[in-house]
């Protein structure tokens, strides 16, 4: 349908439906220019956006071009100094392997000369070992002529010495023989077998002097002893040794115990601690004339040495006092120890035994064994039995405690003095007829100064020793223990319960050993 539109200037009568058309048809136009326009400003903002990548992505692809040049730029210059620096260490190579070479050429001519220098030296101790060689055997050859002239003279010794014991034995086997059948020095005279006692003399000066010559060997021990306490303040190694020295051998000496090998090692205990002093402690020295009853020759000895046989000793009066006298089959090893000791060569002075040490205490602590004998109701008289005090200058010991030490000391004198040395090459130090010297010197005390304490002692050196005493003295011991066990006790105090245990003795040995006297 066509539309017929008002002419210009004047205002057109349109029906409605024209002014309808035309309104729809202004209002598309105004909807498609907003349209182009918001076409136009969304095609200006995305053109704004791309731009703007653009500008990034360029300023991006600018930056990382300075970085890569940046980064040539410093691989350029790492490069340009791994060059320089391996130029450097090229040249500092250079110079080190001249330097080497010097130095290798500078230590080859040393060793040259080094090697030159020692074998000049070589070549020169060679010579002196040759000639100190010849030296040595010159000095070992003269040291075997002085060692074959001593071991000579020591033989010769030896053999004096042995013959002189042996000399002393028989002497002792004659006068025990002679006093058996008739000695009329001491009172006891045997007839028909049976004894005959008649008054026995006073003791003899000869054995009161003799008993006074061990008191006084005593007495310089503790003086010696105190000196030595004395010198090891100045010295402290000596002072710690000395101490445990003595410990050492007291202990030792507690640890013996009755049975075969079974002491070996406390033994071997002394005798090192013993050669120790001598070699170790060498300095000062004493004279063994103060130490023994007859000294053949005034010799020097280290004085720790008479210390420690000093201590030695009386660990063994210590240990026979109060082991022995329970148990007197112990006194055994204690004596055995004791005199393998000083039997021992290297503890003498000059040939001569240091035993005298260890008697010398004997003589103070049981002066019966020696013929001493006194009252026993008196001071004097019971310090001369070897009564003990509690403490000294205290009360006296009780019976009981007086009997049992005198039992352990007299078990112990036998133990020492009836050792036998026929298969040892060393000289016995205390030969038998010491033992015959006591028994006799017991049963030889007057009638009417027998005490107690001296058939205590008589009991305890027989009883367990009765087959030794008939080996070394044969019929002649036997007639003593008939008389001592059948005789002696007659001469005892009334109502002495020891005389009645002595008697007791023969038929121990009857049922025990099947021995009649």
């Amino acid at each position: 349908m066509a539309i017929k539109e008002s002419p210009p200037g004047r205002p057109a009568k349109d029906s409605p439906s024209q002014q309808l058309f035309r309104e729809l048809s202004r209002l598309s136009i105004t909807r498609q220019e907003d349209w182009y326009e918001q076409l136009d400003r969304e095609s200006k903002e995305r053109a704004a956006i791309h731009k703007n990548a653009l500008a990034i992505a360029l300023a991006r692809h600018e930056q990382v071009r300075k970085d890569a040049e940046a980064e040539r730029d410093r691989i350029l210059q790492l490069e340009q100094e791994r060059q320089k620096a391996e130029a450097r260490l090229q040249e500092e190579r250079g110079r080190q392997a001249r330097a080497d070479q010097e130095e290798a050429e500078k230590r080859l001519v040393a060793e040259r000369a080094e090697a030159a220098a020692k074998a000049e030296r070589a070549e020169r101790a060679a010579t002196q070992e040759r000639e100190a060689e010849e030296a040595r055997q010159r000095a070992e050859k003269d040291r075997r002529d002085q060692e074959a002239q001593v071991k000579k003279e020591n033989q010769e010794a030896e053999i004096q010495r042995k013959v002189a014991a042996e000399r002393k034995s028989k002497e002792a086997a004659i006068a025990a023989t002679r006093l058996a059948q008739k000695t009329e020095s001491t009172g006891i005279t045997i007839a028909n077998g049976h004894p005959v006692t008649s008054q026995a003399p006073a003791q003899s000066a000869e054995r009161e002097n003799e008993h006074q010559r061990y008191l006084q060997i005593h007495k310089t021990l503790k003086e010696m002893r105190a000196s030595m306490v004395n010198q090891a303040k100045q010295d402290p190694t000596l002072k710690s040794r000395m101490g445990d020295m003595r410990r050492e051998i007291k202990k030792s000496i507690g640890q013996l115990r009755e049975g075969k090998g079974l002491n070996s090692k406390p033994q071997a205990s002394i005798q090192r601690l013993l050669k120790e002093a001598i070699l170790s402690f060498p300095q000062p020295t004493v004279s063994a004339a103060s130490f023994t009853k007859n000294p053949a020759q005034d010799a020097r000895i280290p004085a720790l040495l008479i210390y420690l046989l000093n201590q030695l000793s009386k660990a063994v009066v210590s240990q026979l006092v109060r082991e022995a006298a329970v148990a007197p089959k112990i006194a055994d090893p204690i004596g055995t120890i004791a005199v393998s000791v000083f039997a021992n060569n290297d503890f003498r002075a000059n040939g001569e035994s240091l035993i005298d040490i260890l008697i010398a205490k004997m003589h103070v602590v049981c002066p019966p064994l020696f013929g001493i004998y006194g009252p026993d109701n008196t001071e004097e008289g019971r310090t001369r039995l070897g009564w003990w005090r509690e403490v000294p200058g205290g009360p006296w010991i009780n019976e009981q405690t007086h009997q049992d030490r005198m039992t352990g000391l007299g078990a112990g004198y036998a133990a020492l003095s009836l050792r036998n040395f026929e298969k040892s090459r060393s000289m016995n130090p205390y030969p038998p007829y010491h033992f015959w010297q006591a028994v006799t010197a017991i049963l030889n005390v007057p009638a009417g100064h027998v005490t107690e304490t001296h058939l205590v002692i008589l009991k305890a050196l027989l009883a367990n020793s009765e087959a030794r005493f008939m080996e070394f003295f044969g019929e002649s011991a036997k007639q003593i223990l008939r008389f001592a066990i059948k005789g002696y006790p007659t001469r005892a105090p009334k109502g002495s319960v020891a005389a009645v245990v002595l008697s007791n003795l023969g038929d121990t040995l009857k049922k025990d050993k099947n021995m009649y006297l």
